[in-house]
């Protein structure tokens, strides 16, 4: 189950709307075959080990329920293809919200063994955007950001703007190549123009995440980097913004989301079913300050990815959150710390949503 795991964590993110799925097949205490999730059309990981040994008799080890016949369906049903092979036996780490137990049980009624639970933790915490996106049909949000020993994103009347080194740099872009989509507010667009791309290793992965702005009046010019090709883009915006910026950021390539505006702020709750409803199931959410304290304050964060650098910055900086943010305490769960020298990447879960305790199945009788 373990090598199941490694090979559903090298697909994450890959295979939006699908879960990113491993299997393993094994004989004899030997690994025969392995499977990873195919992007969106392609082989899921059960039916992609199949493929590759004579599976009369082996077990197999794969980290999701396999899935079951249903209208609109691409692939073939992995559940008929286990059956179809000969598996003796199916260890199954977590079901999945969207089978509900009948893929084990389209197995069972054809006397093949079936295990439940083995590795279900470590499925779940792999498979939190999906899980999320399944029960309420919203991205899973990470609030990403640098912050300075005395909490701040930066100094720009002092010419810092970009904390950290090399090294995070390179961890933020690795997230980027997963994600399904990067958040930024108006204001980080006019001040520093970045692409929003990923960039692991220096080049530009294949694969783009999906690029979001906030800007409710229009402020960004449409010859900004982030309308560059290469990915999608999605601004959101109120009824205020001008209706020739509209019309120019449209020629870009770019949708416009119309959003509400209560209390002079877009409505985030909305845009983030908006982009559940385009299967948008992970979502970074990179700042600026402004925006950061908003999904905090609307208790709409997941996960927070903090980057702590080395440096004091002083009077002149510019703190994470804007003064006088209504926010309460807010202690992060299940904390990793991962040193990035000179850096320091602090990760938790907010405890706003965890993984639903999904059904359990009786066991085989």
């Amino acid at each position: 189950m373990q090598e199941a795991l490694r090979l559903a964590a090298s697909v994450r993110g890959r295979t939006s709307p699908n879960p990113w799925v491993g299997a393993v097949l094994v004989r004899g205490g030997e690994i025969i075959a392995r499977g990873a999730t195919a992007p969106y059309g392609g082989p899921h990981a059960e039916a992609a080990a199949l493929a590759l040994a004579d599976a009369r008799g082996a077990d197999l080890y794969c980290t999701l329920e396999p899935c079951v016949p249903f209208p609109g369906k691409r692939t073939p049903p992995c559940s008929e293809a286990i059956i179809a092979a000969g598996v003796r036996r199916v260890v199954v780490a977590l079901l999945d919200p969207h089978v509900g137990g009948a893929g084990i049980q389209r197995l069972r009624q054809a006397g093949i063994a079936v295990e439940l639970g083995d590795g279900a933790e470590a499925a779940a915490d792999l498979l939190r955007p999906y899980l999320k996106w399944r029960q309420l049909g919203l991205p899973y949000v990470i609030a990403k950001f640098a912050v300075s020993l005395d909490g701040a994103v930066g100094a720009p009347a002092e010419g810092i703007t970009w904390l950290t080194g090399p090294a995070a740099v390179e961890r933020v872009h690795r997230d980027r190549d997963w994600v399904d989509a990067i958040l930024v507010g108006s204001g980080t667009v006019l001040a520093d123009d970045p692409a929003l791309t990923a960039r692991p290793g220096g080049a530009a992965a294949d694969r783009q995440p999906v690029r979001v702005v906030l800007d409710a009046r229009g402020r960004i010019s449409p010859e900004s980097r982030v309308f560059a090709p290469g990915a999608p883009v999605i601004v959101a915006t109120s009824s205020s913004s001008p209706p020739a910026w509209r019309q120019a950021v449209l020629e870009r390539g770019a949708a416009l989301l119309e959003l509400d505006r209560p209390e002079g702020r877009l409505e985030l709750r909305q845009l983030l079913r908006t982009l559940g409803q385009r299967n948008i199931q992970s979502l970074i959410v990179e700042g600026g300050p402004t925006v950061l304290s908003s999904f905090f304050e609307a208790e709409l964060v997941d996960e927070v990815h903090a980057y702590v650098t080395p440096r004091i910055l002083g009077r002149a900086a510019v703190p994470l959150l804007p003064p006088g943010t209504p926010l309460p305490p807010l202690h992060l769960e299940s904390v990793t710390i991962e040193p990035l020298p000179p850096d320091v990447l602090i990760r938790g879960y907010t405890g706003s949503w965890q993984p639903p305790l999904l059904p359990t199945l009786a066991p085989e009788t």
